[in-house]
């Protein structure tokens, strides 16, 4: 397995989930993976991956070594997760073959290519497209992020594979039980908002706190956004601009958001994009009533087109106040909405990407989003 972001966050507890999810079905793997800080490695001990390093900053190098690694332990299959890496394993093989390799693609790339600036755009869609292209197949954990990648590549794709996010979902029940959550959880005299990801303009926290302040002019309630990125400051002025500081709250990353978002009476997705949000998939789990933007790719497909959550267009803060509010007054069925989370169960997930990776037969149907 090639490459996922250092430090918290979604897409690293989405890869140890596959992990183990591989190692149930008895598949091994070795994680090439840039220096730095992988909060989410440690529990992989019984799974027992080994670890190599590849260079961040010197692609050079990184090839090199890449190059090297694929000559002395050749692995029955390669999975690359992030556009850097599999633009090294795109050069590695051009020049000297490799194993069956297969590219997962998290993101709408129709969006993160809109959002380049303008003079990238062209040589920004051309790289995607190379490297895609030399792919023996690739993996989109949604179905917009297929629709995205079929509108990339055309006829000239590889084979395209919808297979939803493995999520370990006995892990999150364990851990949502924990108590050491921050106080507005445990004080239960108003309800509790929250919304969990990176402070970065595409979760467009902006926009929740202003619907927020909507819904505040109607009821008591608060707000919780956990999690941590250069947004922060921008953020904390709009909270205090809008009088908001006694009701909403940036407490930073939390090592476990499920205990926090089990207690909250609502959680909210703001996103202007997304690839398959983690965030909903995991208040699911929780059964904890969701409330989502309808951006092109994910929402739509974890909500089953507003069935366990109401959707709301992108950036619009009226609707979204009025659907955090119409979903306080009447909450979905708790279990409703943790039956809804077994499509993304860890195990069988992960049998689909051992399939697509050549690892076991293809004698059963995928169970990736319907």
């Amino acid at each position: 397995m090639l490459g996922f972001r250092p430090g918290p966050g979604g897409i690293g507890r989405v890869m140890c989930d596959l992990i183990v999810g591989l190692a149930h079905h008895g598949i091994g793997v070795d994680l090439l993976l840039p220096a730095g800080d992988y909060p989410e490695l440690p529990r992989l001990a019984a799974a027992s991956p080994r670890r190599f390093e590849l260079a961040q900053d010197d692609t050079g190098l990184a090839t090199r070594q890449l190059a090297e690694y694929l000559n002395a332990r050749p692995p029955a299959a390669i999975l690359s997760n992030k556009d850097k890496a599999s633009g090294l394993l795109a050069r590695v093989r051009s020049e000297s073959g490799s194993p069956r390799t297969v590219l997962r693609v998290g993101s709408d790339v129709r969006e993160k290519i809109a959002r380049q600036r303008f003079w990238r755009r062209r040589g920004y869609k051309l790289a995607r497209r190379t490297v895609y292209r030399k792919a023996d197949a690739i993996i989109g954990n949604s179905q917009g992020v297929v629709d995205s990648l079929h509108w990339l590549l055309g006829e000239d794709s590889p084979p395209l594979h919808c297979v939803a996010n493995p999520v370990d979902l006995e892990r999150i029940g364990r851990l949502a039980a924990h108590t050491e959550v921050h106080p507005w959880c445990l004080e239960r005299d108003v309800p509790l908002i929250i919304s969990v990801g990176r402070l970065v303009a595409v979760k467009d926290f902006a926009m929740l706190i202003r619907a927020f302040a909507r819904l505040r002019l109607q009821r008591p309630a608060r707000l919780l956004i956990l999690g941590e990125g250069r947004q922060r400051r921008p953020l904390e002025r709009l909270i205090a601009r809008l009088g908001l500081a006694d009701s909403a709250a940036l407490p930073g990353f939390a090592a476990n958001p499920f205990a926090h978002v089990a207690r909250a009476d609502l959680l909210v997705l703001s996103s202007r994009y997304e690839g398959s949000p983690n965030a909903l998939i995991e208040a699911l789990a929780c059964g904890t009533p969701c409330v989502a933007t309808d951006c092109r790719s994910g929402p739509r497909e974890v909500l089953d087109n507003g069935r366990f959550g109401p959707l709301v267009p992108v950036g619009d803060v009226a609707a979204m106040a009025e659907a955090m509010a119409r979903t306080l007054d009447s909450p979905p069925q708790r279990a409703m909405l943790m039956q809804a989370a077994r499509r993304f169960d860890r195990d069988d997930n992960a049998a689909c990407y051992a399939r697509v990776l050549g690892l076991l037969p293809d004698d059963a149907a995928p169970a990736g989003i319907p």
